[in-house]
């Protein structure tokens, strides 16, 4: 009898201890590998190897209004007018 209140008082304070320690919760995981947690990231699905910035969105390094992964000219200036691959027009 006493190994049985024993193993009940156990059991109930595992599951106290999982599911108030935060283990269930999905902040703690990075799902897409952009090094930026879930709970932070507002870009969720970004593709494999690009750089994100702390947000978890893809960088537009040069600012012209496309994402480094698609630009083909990373080193247009801010106030040239591009096109959708990052060239000057």
């Amino acid at each position: 009898m006493k190994n049985i209140l024993n193993i009940k008082k156990l059991s109930t304070t595992l599951i106290a201890l999982f599911l108030f320690s935060g283990c269930a919760t999905t902040s703690m995981y990075d799902e897409d590998f952009d090094g930026v947690k879930n709970n932070k990231d507002i870009c969720l699905g970004t593709p494999k190897n690009i750089k994100v910035n702390k947000f978890g969105c893809a960088l537009d390094s040069d600012k012209d209004g496309v994402l480094d992964i698609y630009d083909k000219c990373p080193n247009s200036k801010f106030t040239d007018l591009v096109n959708s691959t990052g060239c000057k027009r």
